[in-house]
């Protein structure tokens, strides 16, 4: 009878909570905004343009993967757009890694400033209000190599 006694308020601890809401299975999807951002060019005799301001948004549908869209000053000095899925399936503790894979343009080196695919290698760190994004462009024939430093802010 004591073991009975002992044991009925143990096994309401050890009872699920029907009260309780249910955890969601996925996290919600997250809106982050940046307005362009900062690059520094391996080749620094070139004198591009590090000041890479615009527009752009995020749309975080999990963990791993985010789809980017905006439009910025390049370091050549034209107008640039970009349209990419950001895919990190890796992490270094709060820092996501992966690559961005997607379409820009808006650099006469490439495809005479037409549109061209893209792939970088893409760093990320989030906050619950603030983040950074960063790539590595790599130098290539007629790339002048960079990393890019982009600050975001999350809508939601």
């Amino acid at each position: 009878m004591l073991l009975l006694a002992l044991g009925l308020p143990l096994l309401a601890f050890a009872a699920p909570d029907e009260a309780a809401p249910p955890a969601p299975a996925t996290p919600a999807a997250q809106i982050w905004i940046n307005v362009g951002g900062f690059s520094r060019h391996f080749d620094r005799s070139k004198h591009h343009n590090e000041r890479n301001f615009g527009f752009g948004i995020e749309w975080r549908t999990s963990p791993e993967l985010s789809y980017m869209a905006g439009v910025y000053d390049n370091s050549v000095g034209k107008h640039s757009q970009y349209l990419a899925a950001n895919w990190q399936p890796w992490s270094l503790g709060p820092v996501k890694l992966g690559a961005a894979v997607g379409l820009m343009n808006g650099y006469p080196a490439m495809k005479r400033g037409g549109t061209f695919f893209a792939a970088l290698p893409m760093a990320s760190l989030e906050g619950r209000r603030f983040g950074i994004n960063l790539g590595l462009i790599p130098s290539m024939k007629d790339v002048d190599g960079a990393v890019v430093l982009q600050f975001k802010l999350r809508l939601h």
